[in-house]
């Protein structure tokens, strides 16, 4: 069992919520600043929060102003040479993936595009959300967790909110969670 190193977790990330801008070569897209970020040396702005939906391959890297994303999941420091990566598994990678801007964006946006998918009911977007996040169908076990786990989002919906919203809202959570899920960040 090995965990996929970050930019490759991002990269899976932007896969499974169909985000991925597949273009090959092109500028470098600007690095996202947050506001916690100040300093000697800042840029003058901020790229998007998802990079563009561009390779992690294609992120600019400043130094002094690195992804904290990409760091909890071990990114090499840029100012040295790094012969192999390390591999931690530590608490600050669940929070990474429980409050990143990114995550959530990125779970907004695969809640969104399964709301979207006309005439498919939960089985067939929880299938379908599987084979975008595992590359396996889900099993009985999963496929009735992941049906209540809709089932509860949907209740937890402030009232006020639109069928719709509440189907992307649920959606979403459940994108979350499969990001968050050990499996889509470890293989074996």
């Amino acid at each position: 069992v090995r965990r996929l190193d970050a930019e490759a977790i991002r990269d899976a990330m932007l896969v499974a919520s169909t985000r991925l801008d597949a273009k090959s070569g092109g500028p470098s897209v600007a690095a996202y600043l947050t506001e916690h970020m100040q300093g000697r040396g800042r840029p003058g702005g901020s790229g998007p929060v998802d990079g563009a939906g561009r390779r992690s391959v294609y992120l600019e890297v400043r130094r002094n102003f690195l992804d904290p994303f990409l760091q909890a999941f071990d990114q090499p420091v840029p100012a040295t040479t790094c012969g192999r990566r390390h591999a931690s598994n530590v608490p600050a990678q669940a929070l990474a993936l429980l409050n990143s801007e990114l995550v959530h964006d990125l779970a907004r946006a695969w809640g969104q595009q399964l709301e979207a998918m006309a005439g498919a009911d939960d089985a067939a977007r929880i299938e379908s959300m599987w084979f975008a996040a595992f590359a396996r169908a889900p099993r009985d076990d999963e496929r009735s967790f992941a049906a209540d786990f809709l089932a509860s989002e949907r209740v937890a919906a402030p009232a006020d909110a639109s069928p719709a919203a509440r189907e992307t809202a649920a959606y979403a959570a459940l994108a979350h969670a499969i990001f968050a899920a050990k499996e889509f960040v470890f293989l074996r």
